[in-house]
């Protein structure tokens, strides 16, 4: 069923950018290679900034974060439905001996906070085209299901219900998930604060690449319409990286402010490339330094 839905929704896409297409159509001089080579500085802050977040949370020195932040990325490249989350606990463990239980405790805690900076950059695009009211129930539920979502994690009767699990293995390891998501939880501005540099680094990339580095003409709200749904489409677990889905709804995004399919998709292309190019040069830096081959990564 999953091939199905896959192969259905990538065929889709391809018919739509490619219905009408017309290479001849698209227009090179519209790209500014300084401010390409700007947008590749700004992946590199990304990943530092994801670096700094995962030493707080894991009090980590920041050398092993960024060890870890980068495998992780490179993987997500590769990997279908960002399994490359999955890597970070992974490679602690292998070469740090640092506990899985903590590790998928981060991972849960950082996609928790990277939803609820979504969640308010989704209220901010809506607010241009609802009416306020919209915005004012869409926060009061947010801060509802945050305040709901934290009350269970602190609550200890859900440790109680934890220890009722008849399953030993999986008993133990949900038990010191839960107390390491609580510890983390004690600091959570700490957190958001981290969270809201990383995602201020990925829209800067974005308005760089999407209104500098191409000459599209698009305004503040177009970029961060365009950011919130092409991250999105990067997310959705059809494709490795978000291969095809990213770029339909960059195509599909920018066609809607006049932009011609032809130019959208080589932009989004180029973009889509110049992620994997950063990650997997980090990760080729990565590996000569650490002097570890592909394959003993993998394994």
């Amino acid at each position: 069923m999953n091939k199905i839905i896959q192969i259905t929704v990538l065929s889709a896409i391809v018919v739509y950018i490619f219905h009408g297409f017309s290479f001849s159509s698209i227009d090179f001089g519209q790209f500014s290679f300084f401010w390409i080579f700007v947008a590749i500085f700004v992946m590199l802050i990304s990943d530092i900034m994801l670096s700094l977040r995962w030493a707080q949370m894991t009090s980590l020195s920041f050398k092993i974060s960024l060890e870890t932040i980068i495998v992780s990325s490179a993987l997500n490249m590769i990997l279908p439905a960002r399994l490359g989350e999955l890597s970070k606990a992974l490679y602690l463990k292998k070469f740090y001996k640092y506990g899985y239980h903590k590790s998928v405790s981060v991972i849960f805690v950082e996609r928790f906070f990277d939803a609820i900076v979504l969640f308010l950059l989704l209220c901010l695009w809506a607010y241009y085209y609802f009416t306020n009211d919209a915005i004012k129930y869409s926060l009061v539920g947010l801060i509802i299901s945050i305040t709901l979502i934290i009350a269970l994690l602190r609550y200890k009767k859900t440790l109680l219900l934890l220890k009722k699990i008849p399953f030993k293995r999986v008993r133990i390891y949900s038990q010191k998930i839960f107390s390491n998501i609580n510890h983390l939880l004690t600091s959570p501005w700490y957190i958001l604060l981290y969270t809201l540099f990383v995602w201020f680094s990925y829209f800067m990339d974005t308005l760089f690449f999407y209104k500098y580095a191409v000459h599209f003409g698009l305004n503040l709200q177009d970029i961060i319409e365009l950011f919130i749904f092409s991250t999105i489409a990067l997310a959705l677990p059809l494709t490795p990286a978000g291969i095809g889905t990213y770029e339909g709804a960059v195509v599909l995004l920018l066609h809607h402010h006049g932009v011609s399919k032809e130019d959208a998709l080589v932009a989004a292309m180029i973009y889509h490339f110049l992620l994997f190019f950063v990650d997997f040069v980090l990760l080729y830096i990565f590996l000569l330094v650490k002097n570890i081959k592909f394959k003993e990564l993998i394994k």
